[in-house]
């Protein structure tokens, strides 16, 4: 079954038990109550206080671990330990709390992009928002402006037809335009969708192939939903002329590279002549990430409990050569990439299953490691930027004090279809 970390307890509960205010004053009768009950914080400062809980967090998980060798010797310490690890969760959620911003800040802008750009292209669209309540970090909404804004200038220009193809092709000539926000358990969505044209998968991989992004026999290989995200790669356009709306600036290439900076995923949901949804999947807060640790021989990885899917075990006789490509079967007839980590991580060659093994199912594909250990809230630590490597989204430091490896599934996979 799929992993199910701890997730740290909400507070609202104690909150409700706390005592009534005060009765209000004759200010406060008067409309100034929101005045006395906010004030405002720099941001640097909610941020300096996040990362002093990230780092009571990762003394939390140390002292947790220590305990958990103790605990059967004494109890009244295990019984402390407990009371302590339900405290930093409720200042966790504290100040998590604070840094939340309404999605209504991030799509402040985009009526007056609408309203412009489609003045400008000659094209009549109608724009829907839905959501500006829905809460997310603040550091969210400070780094998806300008690809959200590149989004819907996509969707404009190179999505919705003009006014004239549509009502040949028996649309109202008047497009909608749909940004969404909702919230997703853990996570939040935000969603660009449109009525217009659709993507076309063979001529986005064509298009790929004449100018030299990938090999005639590297796109035989592709599904649809790889062929649809070749427009994620740099530079990528279907169109002959750069245009001044949707070419220049952020590119969707930097679309995809900011949402996984965040540690979120993008998705491409599209019909030919119904029109095309892109939904961003994020984590609520960036400051606290639940990972699986898990070894690989001697070495200690961890990878975010949001990208996987089940814990399986693994027999060699599930794994397949489809194509040049090692593939698992799992689930019944479902067919998946065979993820090598020892030859990405370690530099080993391939090795072929020889008994049972454990897996982590990620979408991208399965993993095989040598033992999955547990779950854990983490603190993500960014790599030095000298490392340069791709594969992981950071460090994190394990409750027996050692550092870790948080790995990106989406770049795993994307590395071993090169390979």
């Amino acid at each position: 079954s799929a992993p199910a970390p701890e997730v740290a307890q909400k507070s609202e509960q104690k909150a409700a038990q706390k005592a009534e205010p005060a009765a209000p004053s004759a200010r406060s009768a008067n409309g100034s109550a929101a005045e006395e009950t906010s004030i405002r914080v720099d941001s640097t400062r909610l941020d300096q206080a996040m990362n002093q809980v990230g780092e009571l967090v990762l003394l939390r998980n140390r002292l947790s671990a220590a305990v958990a060798r103790m605990a059967q010797e004494d109890e009244a310490l295990a019984r402390l330990a407990r009371e302590t690890d339900l405290a930093v969760n409720d200042l966790q959620n504290t100040v998590m709390r604070l840094r939340m911003q309404p999605c209504k800040r991030l799509f402040q802008s985009l009526p007056r992009v609408v309203r412009d750009a489609s003045r400008s292209l000659g094209k009549k669209v109608r724009l829907d928002i839905e959501g500006e309540d829905v809460e997310i970090d603040k550091t969210v909404v400070d780094a998806l402006s300008g690809p959200l804004i590149h989004l819907v200038r996509n969707a404009l220009d190179h999505g919705i037809e003009e006014p004239e193809v549509r009502r040949q092709a028996g649309k109202p000539e008047e497009a909608v335009l749909r940004v969404l926000a909702r919230h997703l358990g853990d996570k939040v969505q935000i969603q660009v969708g449109d009525d217009g044209r659709g993507m076309n998968a063979q001529k986005i991989m064509q298009h790929a192939i004449s100018k030299g992004v990938i090999t005639a026999q590297e796109a035989a290989r592709l599904s649809e939903r790889e062929m649809l995200e070749l427009i994620f790669l740099p530079g990528f356009s279907t169109k002959e002329q750069v245009s001044e709306l949707s070419g220049r600036g952020v590119g969707m290439d930097v679309v995809r590279s900011t949402v996984a900076s965040l540690r979120g995923r993008i998705d491409i949901d599209t019909t030919l002549g119904k029109g095309s949804t892109l939904t961003l999947e994020l984590p609520l807060t960036m400051a606290v990430l639940p990972v699986l640790y898990f070894r690989l021989r001697r070495e200690t990885y961890a990878l975010p409990v949001a990208a996987i899917e089940n814990l399986l075990a693994i027999d060699p006789e599930q794994v397949h050569s489809i194509s040049g490509r090692l593939m698992v079967q799992v689930d019944g007839n479902r067919v998946v990439p065979y993820i090598d980590l020892g030859q990405l991580l370690q530099d080993r060659p391939i090795e072929l299953l020889k008994d049972q093994s454990e897996g982590i199912l990620i979408e991208q594909g399965l993993l095989v490691v040598s033992e999955a250990m547990g779950t854990e809230d983490s603190v993500v630590k960014p790599l030095d930027i000298s490392t340069n490597d791709t594969l992981y989204q950071g460090a994190t430091i394990s409750g027996n004090g050692e550092v870790v490896l948080i790995l990106d599934g989406a770049a795993l996979a994307r590395v071993q279809r090169k390979s």
